[in-house]
C-alpha cells in the first residue's frame, strides 16, 4: 500500500525508539500457545521494519526458556529491537475464576488508519494508552477509525456476534492481525467483516480476543 511505504520510510528513521514485542502464553500440557503465528508476526514485522532476527534462534531460545517453568501457566514477552537483540520477561499466571465481563468503553475520537504502528506489535503504544486512560473506570477500551468502522481494543482484537455468526474487522480498517484472530480465522471460526459502529446496536455478544487469555465476552458501557 503506497501510504504504508510513505511512513515506513519516515519511521525508519526512528527504529531505536521502540522495540517489536509477542506476548506469548506457555501451558504446562500444551506448551506455546499459537507459537508459530507469533514468529510469523514477529518475521513480518522485523522484515518491514528492518530489524535482524533469526527465527530458528528465536524458536530453540523460547524451548530452552521453558525448560525452567512449573507446572502452570505463564507469560512470556519478548522484546526485538532495531539492534537485533532479544529479552524476555516471564510471568506466572493465575487460574481464572468465574470470569466477569469485561467493561468497555467508546473511544472519544478515531484512530488514524494510516498509522503504521497499529498494524505491528510494538512498544509504541501511544495510541492505545491515551484512549485507555480517558476510561479509568473500564478495562479496555473499543476503538474505532475516521469512516466509523469499529477496530479493535487497546488490548485485543473484536469478535461481535450478529446475525448468528461471529465476526471481526479486516486488518484494512487499522488494527493488529492478533496471532489468536488468525488461528480462529484459519479454523473457520469466526469471519470478517467490516462493522460500524451503529451496527453494534444489533449485536447479541461481544468479545475480546488475545493469544493469552483468549475469549473474554465484554459489555459496552458508554455509547
Amino acid at each position: 500500500m503506497k501510504n504504508q511505504l510513505v511512513i515506513h520510510d519516515c519511521f525508519s528513521l526512528n527504529q531505536s525508539d521502540f522495540s517489536l514485542l509477542e506476548t506469548i502464553l506457555w501451558q504446562a500440557h500444551d506448551g506455546y500457545f499459537v507459537l508459530d503465528y507469533h514468529l510469523q508476526r514477529l518475521k513480518n514485522s522485523a522484515i518491514y521494519f528492518d530489524f535482524s532476527v533469526d527465527i530458528n534462534s528465536l524458536k530453540t531460545q523460547l524451548n530452552k526458556l521453558a525448560e525452567s517453568f512449573l507446572n502452570q501457566a505463564y507469560k512470556v514477552r519478548l522484546l526485538l529491537n532495531s539492534d537485533g537483540e532479544i529479552t524476555y520477561q516471564t510471568m506466572s499466571l493465575s487460574p481464572i475464576k468465574n470470569q466477569e465481563l469485561v467493561k468497555l468503553g467508546m473511544c472519544c475520537t478515531p484512530v488514524d488508519c494510516t498509522n503504521i504502528f497499529l498494524y505491528h506489535k510494538t512498544t509504541n503504544r501511544q495510541v492505545y494508552e491515551i484512549a485507555k486512560a480517558a476510561f479509568p473506570d473500564c478495562d479496555d477500551v473499543l476503538l474505532w477509525n475516521e469512516r466509523g468502522e469499529i477496530t479493535e481494543t487497546s488490548i485485543g482484537n473484536i469478535v461481535v456476534e450478529l446475525n448468528g455468526e461471529l465476526l471481526t474487522p479486516p486488518v484494512k480498517c487499522g488494527l493488529l492481525a492478533g496471532t489468536f484472530r488468525a488461528n480462529l480465522l484459519d479454523q473457520g471460526k469466526i469471519r470478517e467483516e467490516i462493522m460500524t459502529i451503529e451496527m453494534l446496536k444489533y449485536s447479541n455478544r461481544i468479545y475480546i480476543i488475545n493469544s493469552v487469555k483468549k475469549w473474554r465476552e465484554a459489555v459496552l458501557i458508554s455509547h
